[in-house]
């Protein structure tokens, strides 16, 4: 049976500290460009549909069924986006709403 004395025990504890704090900053960081790149990808499907159609009402050689798809695709994602954001309010305002 191996015993580690008090000293390495607290070495070992101290050590997963440190590492879980630099993990969580990690996951701060990530989770905002993550969010970002979220807003962009929806952003470029908004453009992306809105070329479409004007090239549509240009009289350009774009097919109707493609402007349908984009502008739906461009309308789910953006419903998408905005029940994310709903939900992230949503738990927030729970969040303040708790007694410490």
């Amino acid at each position: 049976m191996n015993i580690k004395s008090i000293m390495e025990a607290n070495s070992l504890v101290n050590s997963f500290n440190t590492q879980k704090v630099t993990n969580v900053k990690e996951n701060n960081e990530s989770f905002s460009k993550v969010l970002g790149d979220a807003i962009n990808k929806v952003n470029d499907i908004q453009v992306t549909a809105d070329n479409k159609v004007e090239g549509l009402i240009k009289g350009d050689n774009v097919n109707m069924h493609d402007v349908m798809l984009s502008m739906q695709e461009a309308q789910i994602s953006m419903q998408l986006l905005i029940e994310s954001r709903n939900k992230v309010v949503e738990a927030y305002q729970e969040i303040n709403r708790m007694q410490l």
